[in-house]
């Protein structure tokens, strides 16, 4: 049975530039504009809005993305 996979982002710049991807950006902490509190409170309302029962999907089911195992390359993006 395949689950829903949360792709968070890391940096800003990558959620911008995988804007259809990323379902949450994380980069906001090392800018200051939110907290590790705040970014983790996202990270639960998304998991609750992502349930069978809320009916939204992720970015990943959205575009029919299914892979057994996908590791992101840490290189920066060029």
């Amino acid at each position: 049975m395949a689950v829903p996979v949360i792709k968070m982002a890391t940096r800003t710049e990558l959620a911008n530039r995988w804007y259809d991807l990323m379902d949450i950006n994380a980069g906001t902490i090392a800018t200051g504009e939110e907290t590790i509190e705040d970014v983790g409170w996202k990270l639960v309302f998304t998991l609750f809005s992502m349930s069978p029962a809320a009916g939204k999907k992720t970015f990943s089911d959205q575009w029919g993305l299914h892979n057994q195992l996908a590791v992101f390359n840490p290189a920066p993006v060029t």
